[in-house]
């Protein structure tokens, strides 16, 4: 049970979302702290971009050394931690390839960061889940079974031209943009 979905949203949405997730006593959100530093937290305030999720349940996140010491784990993630081997992007932080704990979400609102107010770019969710070569915690399958129907009673399927994997939902506020003429995008951003 892994995988990615993809939706759209518009301010709005982004507000609905974000109180889904901070409502939520499963899930943590990871922020930065400054170059290479996170923290844990159980509410965020803005989720607009690139945030990690960690479903708590599953226990705890790695420490991943560097210089060929052992990996470790993090003692108490609300309380800050500096990371020791860096990842691709420096608005998340790295935990290993395909990491079952933690899911990436992505909402990108038109007009976010600059970007046009008449182009709605794909956002989502995505978890590795079974794609890595650590099982997940039979919970986190659980919680992404859940979000997954929460999202698909708040939004509506929306067909990609061209594109065999067309399932991109658009919550309430991204369908009445699109109706009223936002240009949908067709494949997630990249930042």
């Amino acid at each position: 049970m892994s995988g990615q979905i993809d939706f759209y949203v518009d301010e709005a949405d982004v507000e609905l979302v974000q109180e889904r997730l901070n409502a939520d006593p499963e899930i943590a959100f990871i922020v930065p702290e400054g170059p290479g530093h996170w923290r844990a937290v159980w509410r965020l305030e803005d989720a607009r971009g690139k945030t990690l999720l960690w479903h708590v349940p599953a226990g705890p996140l790695p420490l991943l050394s560097s210089g060929g010491a052992p990996d470790t784990v993090i003692e108490n993630p609300f309380a800050g931690w500096r990371e020791l081997r860096r990842g691709f992007h420096d608005s998340i932080p790295y935990f290993g390839p395909s990491e079952p704990r933690t899911l990436l979400l992505e909402l990108i609102p038109p007009g976010w960061r600059g970007l046009p107010l008449d182009w709605m770019p794909v956002s989502g969710v995505s978890w590795f889940g079974r794609g890595s070569s650590r099982r997940p915690h039979p919970s986190t399958r659980q919680w992404w079974q859940r979000f997954r129907s929460w999202l698909r009673r708040h939004a509506r399927l929306v067909e990609r031209e061209g594109f065999e994997f067309a399932d991109v939902w658009a919550l309430p506020a991204a369908q009445r943009a699109i109706q009223s003429g936002v240009r949908p995008g067709v494949g997630p951003l990249v930042f």
